[in-house]
């Protein structure tokens, strides 16, 4: 790093040897390949110290500056368009910006690396033995499974499906080595689908080796409509399913509906059969978004509410949708239960939810409301992110409400190891409220990364002059972040390589500070 050192000292320092081109300080044989050469057994080079923010007010920024930032403890140095955190940043043979496809419509969902440093997607796809797709479409929508190694290269990939509407919502891998998926189907006894229908949509199990064959698939729900939302590997070697239902008391739901739909929470076996099932909600309308398997065995669920004061429901609605997150224990028994909302706000949905080290909970999502209800802050915007930091038993510890002069949604949170958090989602906003970049196009992918207390570090804006949407993101084991969406763009602004057609899965990797590896 002597080289970047130098750089700067050549403006600050006072010289003590000249010879020709080569300025020497502690020697006076400076190395004549180097224009500064700085000796020293017991002095260091102190640089210019600033916070983030202070960093992204320089003007002019030339190749090459070099700081050291207050925020991240840590060395950073501008290479022409980005900041380069030295703590953080890594090799940039690492995985590339990936977009992966057929002739139609490819929608990611979900991404998580695997044990061995690749990584398993899933999403939804219309095309058929095209582009990346080698697979045979069962229906008009299957879902796509993809197996990428640690460099972006496909390994395999499977269309899984029926001949009906097959939506695909999660994966996980499983202890075994294999991957478990949930999805929301219309097919019955018909290509992947080796169950019977029990009415209307039904909840899809798969089971699939490490390979991506299925060995086993279970059709899950009522006489009604039944939607998968999430799924995770137990403790025990089963799984949680989480969705929302409108059916009441038949077939495989056995609890009877409180209201116009409800959380439909089911205990798999590592089989899939069902152990127990619970509807929660209340009178109105409840649509669970993620449900998690917590420290303590319990279970901790997010998604959103109309209801109040009724059936599971204990608190009052703030306006028409409100967050609801309600811990269970192991059973499914309702342990407590938050609605967290803005009283003039007609669109709050949660999307994610995860444990954080000290026990409580971080949520997040979108809301319009601005410093209402128990949610403080000005909106930027039409919706911003909405993040909710809870205590373990449910208190609001704090609220922030993130965003531009457009319309910003959060799909996914991670703490990081700093304490703090990162989160991805979609904008529309360009340079405005806490965006800090102009779009690239429509919607863009919009990161933030928070310290603990929820204040910003930094925002990035990702994308190209078409639609692009954030759909997952997940810490990987070096540090970084992999995040997975959908795009219409092709080769254009930060979206490298070509769209096969229509919207294509996006998969892209970023260091600590948010860069593209």
């Amino acid at each position: 790093m002597k080289y970047l050192l130098a750089y700067l000292l050549l403006a600050s320092t006072t010289f003590t040897y000249t010879n020709a081109q080569s300025v020497g300080i502690g020697t006076t044989v400076p190395n004549p390949s180097a224009l500064l050469d700085v000796s020293s057994t017991n002095q260091g080079f102190l640089p210019p110290r600033m916070t983030t923010v202070q960093r992204n007010g320089i003007a002019n920024k030339a190749a090459g500056l070099l700081i050291f930032n207050t925020v991240t403890a840590c060395m950073e140095m501008y290479n022409g368009s980005n900041w380069i955190n030295f703590c953080t940043s890594l090799p940039s043979s690492e995985l590339k910006k990936t977009l992966l496809g057929g002739d139609l419509n490819d929608r990611s969902n979900y991404i998580q690396q695997t044990s061995d440093g690749g990584y398993i997607i899933g999403g939804v796809s219309e095309s058929s033995l095209n582009g990346d797709v080698s697979d045979t479409a069962k229906g008009d929508l299957d879902c796509w499974i993809v197996k990428l190694d640690a460099s972006g290269s496909i390994t395999w990939n499977k269309l899984l499906g029926g001949d009906n509407f097959d939506e695909f919502k999660q994966i996980k891998q499983t202890a075994d080595g294999g991957y478990i998926f949930c999805a929301t189907t219309g097919s019955s006894l018909n290509g992947d689908v080796t169950d019977t229908s029990k009415g209307g949509l039904d909840c899809w199990v798969v089971k699939l080796d490490a390979n991506g064959n299925a060995s086993w698939n279970v059709l899950l729900g009522g006489d009604m409509d039944d939607y998968a939302s999430a799924i995770q590997q137990t403790a025990d070697g089963g799984y949680i399913l989480g969705g929302y239902s409108y059916s009441s008391d038949t077939l495989d739901v056995t609890d009877v509906l409180q209201g116009l739909n409800d959380y439909w929470v089911v205990k798999l076996n590592d089989t899939g059969r069902i152990v127990w099932n619970k509807l929660l909600g209340g009178s109105g309308e409840e649509q669970l978004s993620e449900i998690i398997q917590t420290i303590d065995g319990g279970y901790i669920a997010t998604g959103y509410s109309t209801s109040s004061a009724s059936g599971n429901v204990t608190g009052i609605v703030s306006g028409i949708f409100d967050y609801w997150v309600i811990k269970l224990n192991a059973v499914g028994t309702p342990v407590w239960n938050r609605l967290i909302g803005g009283i003039e706000n007609p669109d709050e949905v949660s999307t994610s939810v995860v444990q954080t080290s000290d026990g409580g909970y971080i949520v997040v999502g979108k809301s319009s409301a601005s410093t209402s209800g128990n949610i403080t802050g000005i909106n930027n915007g039409f919706n911003d992110y909405l993040l909710v930091k809870l205590d373990a038993v449910g208190n609001i510890s704090w609220t922030k409400l993130f965003g531009g002069n457009g319309d910003d949604a959060a799909c996914a949170v991670q703490q990081t190891a700093d304490g703090g958090y990162v989160v991805a989602g979609t904008s529309t906003s360009s340079a405005s409220g806490n965006v800090t970049q102009t779009s690239y196009g429509f919607e863009d992918i919009w990161v933030v990364k928070l310290d603990a207390a929820g204040t910003i570090l930094w925002d990035r804006l990702y994308g190209g002059n078409d639609a692009d949407h954030a759909t997952s993101l997940q810490k990987t084991t070096d540090g970084a972040y992999i995040i997975s969406g959908y795009t219409q763009s092709s080769a254009n602004g930060t979206v490298i390589g070509t769209n096969h057609g229509g919207n294509d899965y996006w998969v892209l990797k970023l260091d600590g500070m948010g860069n593209i590896l």
